[in-house]
């Protein structure tokens, strides 16, 4: 029985331009969660086509054919951007699949995939940003990356030409908590508040994603917010 909740959120903006999705199957589980690019356009309009679109596709269990349709799916943004109302439209984009005691990434943009597990959590996912790529140069220190108002900045995303796709592995132990989720959740849930919950709520993944949510609304919030929670179980 797979257990998978999740949430997506406003926030103060006018257009929610986050989007995810999930398809629980008999041999596998997979999710997606997309991010439009703030101020392009139908940000709305390309996170739900590449999650839908990404969705669609048999063969979803299969390591090549992730990649390769993330590729084909480019394609079709960058064709639809020929058309000018959709001319600078661009996308996060963040899968991962579960297969055999073992967790599958691909990664695009600044979208996040943590690990919940026991009394820790553990990052796979690097945003693709310049303030990020600043900081592993050494040109910034990490303090000032915490306090950058302009951190958000992509190089990377569905919707460019030179589309670079990160890809890891992941073993599984019983009882992992995969957690997938836009800026707009991250960047007001600390970590150390993340496993904190899911401590207190360590026998309850429903209670766990409730705490998340409680938590959530009691922020100050400057984006669209959306994440979802999945726990592996070995049968």
């Amino acid at each position: 029985m797979s257990l998978v909740f999740k949430y997506s959120d406003i926030g103060p903006r006018k257009e929610n331009q986050d989007y995810l999705g999930y398809k629980v199957m008999p041999d596998f589980f997979i999710a997606c969660i997309a991010d439009g690019v703030g101020g392009n356009k139908n940000g709305g309009f390309v996170s739900k086509f590449v999650v839908d679109e990404f969705l669609k596709y048999e063969n979803l269990s299969n390591l090549n054919e992730i990649k390769n349709n993330i590729i084909l799916i480019n394609l079709k943004v960058l064709e639809l951007q020929k058309q000018p109302e959709f001319s600078d439209m661009a996308t996060t984009f963040t899968v991962f699949l579960v297969k055999d005691s073992k967790l599958y990434g691909f990664h695009i943009g600044d979208s996040r995939l943590c690990i919940l597990r026991r009394n820790g959590i553990k990052q796979l996912t690097k945003p693709h940003t310049s303030a990020y790529r600043a900081l592993k140069a050494g040109i910034i220190s990490i303090e000032d990356y915490k306090s950058l108002k302009f951190k958000n900045i992509l190089e990377n995303a569905v919707g460019i030409e030179n589309l670079s796709i990160d890809d890891f592995t992941f073993d599984l132990e019983d009882n992992d908590r995969i957690l997938i989720s836009t800026d707009g959740f991250h960047d007001v849930m600390p970590k150390q508040e993340l496993v904190n919950i899911s401590i207190r709520h360590k026998t309850s993944l429903l209670d766990c994603y409730e705490g998340f949510v409680i938590s959530l609304k009691n922020k100050e919030l400057t984006d669209n917010n959306s994440f979802l929670i999945y726990q592996y179980n070995i049968k």
